[in-house]
């Protein structure tokens, strides 16, 4: 194998790992941005079952109001029902306090089913509030540990572009700038193998004059067909 097919193939082997990294870090943000979105999902619905507690907090005091307004009611009835003079006044008034009784029962009965709703209100508060704490702790140690991994992938892209930059230095110009122009192409190997007569890349047929010249390596051979360099 020619020097030239030797630092290439390392170089591309560098070029791939460094585009490897450089994805890496560039999706670090959108994973970030992922769990902070996870995290409001938590907030939100521990802010839903607060406001549903709140609202169910709410109807029993509006209940409780209903209720001492018509208890108000019985009394003032009473009061009013010890100046009537007639039985049949006084039996209509009888029958104005067993509505307004038979109401407060009835409010009663429902603010208890209330009161029921509100002790599931406050459970699901708590389970929310559990549930966006775990997330917050465990995607704590997560947000750690990938900043931890961008500082390493930083570190190791340092080295290999420092290793690249030198091995490039020792390779034709002109081969160089083809590699390079091919890798910017394709974002992939560019620089292949002849596999039983077909091109590594684009596993085409090739002829079998390519397939000699590849093998002879007395010069740089390209694929007829996806223009990819050839060993």
């Amino acid at each position: 194998m020619t020097p030239i097919i030797e630092n290439l193939l390392v170089i591309q082997d560098d070029d791939l790992r460094i585009m490897k990294f450089e994805r890496e870090l560039a999706d670090i943000p959108h994973r970030k941005a992922a769990m902070d979105s996870l995290l409001d999902e938590r907030r939100q619905a521990v802010l839903a079952a607060k406001d549903e507690s709140k609202a169910r907090q709410a109807d029993i005091k509006k209940s409780e109001l209903e209720i001492e307004s018509a208890r108000g009611k019985i009394r003032k009835f009473r009061e009013q029902q010890m100046q009537l003079k007639s039985n049949k006044e006084f039996r209509a008034m009888d029958d104005e306090i067993s509505g307004v009784e038979k109401s407060i029962r009835k409010s009663e009965d429902g603010m208890l089913e209330i009161m029921e709703s509100v002790d599931a209100a406050l459970k699901m508060v708590r389970q929310r509030e559990t549930e966006l704490k775990n997330e917050e702790d465990s995607l704590k140690h997560e947000i750690q540990s990938i900043e931890h991994r961008a500082e390493d992938i930083k570190g190791e892209l340092g080295h290999v572009k420092e290793h690249r930059a030198a091995l490039a230095a020792k390779v034709d110009v002109v081969r160089l700038r083809q590699y390079e122009r091919l890798f910017t192409n394709k974002h992939d190997k560019v620089l292949v193998a002849v596999e039983n007569s077909t091109c590594g890349g684009c596993h085409m047929k090739l002829p079998p004059y390519i397939c000699h010249e590849a093998k002879r390596q007395t010069t740089v051979v390209a694929c007829d067909f996806c223009g990819r360099m050839l060993y």
